[in-house]
């Protein structure tokens, strides 16, 4: 399973923590056009939930494959689906009428938003639009009339989800088009780390030792899978290698001063290592790790600023020497078919 924060906000937590990019923080109201890509049609509501769906099924297929395929390494693991939920209480109210036309979605009833290809949730056959109602025979609860956009009565929902999946599967009944049918959904262990995508205009992705967060301005931004499984990769090694608890044993009132309360040469350490692991992490799922020069070279293209060693990150040129030569490192051990340990 998948969560998503509030359609139309962006968790103010994201302002601290571990970083790849960081150029400001969004915390309430609808976000811009920019958030959405260059390219995307966002003149409507509806044009805006496309096109955050078609970001959110990148991120969720990516985040999958980058779960499963790296299960071995990660210290925190669990039974993952391949699915993303969604509920009609997440949604903004200059959102939230075309959600509930589009995708049917009742109150804090879960509903598939995505699918990832060649998981348990595409081996049961959900489809994006099923509206879930009940797991092993206890309904999802519905919730009284939707208010204020938030998360806490589909997060209870999710819980439910998770325990009938606690033995491996659960049998669900599922809403599709007006008629109801039972599927059962399987699972698949693999780093517990959930990949969330945030609606904001700003380019940032961060890893906070629970989950791997991604702006939907960077998503959109980066234009092949194996480009974001670059990013994401980099995410979950940092989570992989607990360099969040490191920094808030080390840090100086990381509390109230964030990544300025540590030492920037740590960060920077920091970086290199979540960039080497990354790489390995994105290689182990079949992504292309040759991708990651080019990218972060088209990046640093986009964000100038990147070019410059900052603080706590080293620069674009240091970072693309770096991952150049881990792709090569990988490329030999791929053609000699050694295991890629990072």
């Amino acid at each position: 399973m998948r969560r998503r924060s509030h359609r139309g906000l962006a968790p103010a937590a994201l302002c601290a923590g571990l970083a790849l990019i960081l150029t400001g923080c969004r915390t309430e109201g609808p976000v811009p056009p920019d958030a959405y890509g260059s390219g995307a049609e966002v003149a409507t509501p509806r044009d805006r939930l496309n096109a955050l769906n078609a970001l959110d099924a990148r991120v969720n297929a990516v985040g999958f494959r980058l779960s499963v395929a790296n299960v071995e390494l990660c210290p925190r693991t669990g039974p993952i689906t391949g699915l993303l939920l969604h509920a009609e209480s997440q949604y903004a109210d200059y959102l939230r009428a075309a959600a509930r036309e589009d995708w049917q979605l009742r109150g804090d009833l879960p509903g598939v938003a995505a699918v990832a290809p060649d998981s348990p949730a595409a081996d049961a056959g959900l489809r994006v639009g099923d509206l879930l109602l009940s797991a092993d025979g206890k309904p999802f609860l519905e919730g009284g009339p939707v208010g204020d956009a938030g998360f806490d009565g589909l997060s209870g929902n999710l819980a439910r989800l998770a325990d009938a999946l606690y033995d491996g599967s659960a049998e669900l009944l599922v809403q599709r088009d007006g008629q109801r049918l039972t599927v059962v959904l399987g699972s698949v262990t693999g780093c517990a780390y959930p990949f969330q995508l945030d609606p904001s205009a700003d380019f940032y992705a961060k890893g906070d030792g629970e989950r791997v967060f991604i702006s939907s301005a960077l998503a959109a931004f980066s234009p092949l899978d194996d480009d974001l499984a670059v990013v994401l990769g980099h995410e979950l090694a940092h989570n992989i290698l607990d360099h969040r608890a490191y920094f808030d044993e080390v840090g100086l009132a990381r509390d109230v001063l964030g990544n300025w309360g540590v030492a920037p040469w740590e960060l920077v350490r920091a970086e290199r290592e979540a960039d080497r692991v990354g790489l390995y992490l994105s290689a182990r799922a079949g992504y292309d790790p040759a991708r990651a020069g080019p990218y972060w070279r088209m990046l640093s293209a986009r964000l100038p600023q990147l070019r410059m060693v900052q603080w706590g990150h080293p620069s674009a040129g240091e970072r693309i020497q770096l991952l150049e030569g881990v792709a090569e490192e990988i490329a030999v051990l791929q053609a000699a078919g050694e295991p890629l340990i990072p």
